[in-house]
């Protein structure tokens, strides 16, 4: 039977972003199976032809245009700063941080303008509210409270903690406004057991489902690998200071002497990657490339031609990258190593071509239609 999904995301295809991605295989696969599907967009990229997209996929697209950007372009929280003054630099930082600690940046600013500009219909059989941002989720609260919905079934959809996340710290009260919005969702999904204690104290444990980012794996074709002339490793992802910080690996490899090559992929440049890069570009050379803004199905492509992926895990549980997946797709060995633990002799035998060692992962159970169907199934 079919149903009418009603999908609310801060950003979608064609960014590059995992909430992007996420959104996007989501209203595509339902659609698929024969659902009516409503998109919600907070961001407007410029350039982009909606109305072609709709057509192509057969959904429905409705832009909030809570923001504007060029595509690879990212948002900011508050007020941007180009000075180098090293004191007004610390200014910023200390202000950042105190709006990001107090209010969650402009959480409170923007969930009822989100709320406001969203019209779920009464016959909507599933409303997902994706978050990050939290505000999303904050504004769907809002949306129920006023609006009631009784036959809609709400599901929050959480890839990062919010008041209990150990990236960004946040006023204690945080924690009992997230109480007070999942008091209007059904059901909370997030992307891993270990996540779960995070939403300790937040919500009960009986709406909690566990539910991965999916993918189409039909749509994300591979190349044919074969061994590089030196060894070859590719690190895709975000750098976050204190929870995946590869600086530690950056720093072995600039006292290597031995010939290997590097890639780095990330979505766009920032302030804090760059700083981390430029101490050890000078001394890796040409053995270090960084590429930025590769879309998706290009990314996997040239992954797949790497000797060996490098995975640099969270110092924490709660929290595990999507770029996974892609390295799974991609068919390559996987190194794992934290800033806390990198076994160098390991390292050896990845560099020789020994892959005993690999990270397994199991790409199965993020196929996007067994992701959609247990979406469904929460009806």
């Amino acid at each position: 039977m079919s149903m009418k999904i009603h999908i609310l995301t801060a950003c979608f295809y064609p960014e590059l972003h995992p909430r992007a991605f996420r959104a996007f295989e989501l209203a595509r696969e339902f659609v698929r199976q024969g659902d009516e599907v409503h998109v919600s967009v907070l961001t407007k990229v410029e350039g982009v032809d909606y109305h072609a997209m709709q057509q192509e996929y057969g959904f429905h697209i409705h832009i909030i245009e809570l923001y504007t950007r060029q595509l690879g372009q990212t948002a900011q929280t508050g007020l941007s700063l180009t000075s180098v003054n090293p004191v007004k630099q610390k200014f910023y930082a200390i202000y950042r941080w105190l709006l990001e600690y107090l209010l969650a940046g402009n959480l409170f600013r923007y969930a009822p303008k989100i709320a406001k500009h969203l019209t779920i219909a009464q016959d909507t059989d599933l409303f997902i509210s994706l978050s990050t941002p939290f505000m999303d989720i904050y504004a769907g609260a809002l949306y129920r409270q006023k609006h009631h919905l009784p036959n809609t079934l709400f599901i929050a959809d959480s890839g990062d903690p919010f008041s209990g996340s150990q990236q960004t710290k946040r006023a204690i009260y945080m924690r009992w406004l997230e109480k007070w919005v999942y008091r209007f969702y059904d059901f909370l999904t997030i992307p891993t057991e270990g996540a779960i204690p995070a939403y300790n104290k937040v919500i009960e444990r009986e709406k909690i489902r566990i539910i991965p980012q999916g993918f189409d794996f039909r749509a994300t074709p591979i190349q044919e690998y074969k061994k590089n002339a030196v060894p070859t490793f590719a690190y895709a992802g975000v750098f976050y200071k204190d929870i995946r910080n590869p600086e530690f690996l950056l720093h072995y490899l600039a006292e290597q002497r031995t010939d290997f090559r590097f890639y780095i992929y990330l979505r766009h440049q920032d302030a804090v990657t760059e700083t981390i890069l430029n101490r050890y570009r000078p001394v890796l050379s040409e053995r270090l490339i960084v590429k930025y803004g590769i879309e998706r199905k290009q990314l996997i492509s040239e992954l797949s031609t790497y000797d060996f992926l490098v995975n640099v895990g969270n110092n924490n549980s709660t929290q595990l990258p999507s770029k996974l997946i892609d390295y799974g797709i991609s068919r390559r060995p996987v190194f794992h190593c934290t800033a806390n633990h990198f076994d160098k002799k390991m390292w050896e035998e990845f560099i020789q071509g020994d892959f005993h060692h690999a990270q397994e992962i199991d790409i199965a159970p993020y196929a996007i239609e067994a992701i959609v169907k247990q979406l469904k199934a929460l009806r």
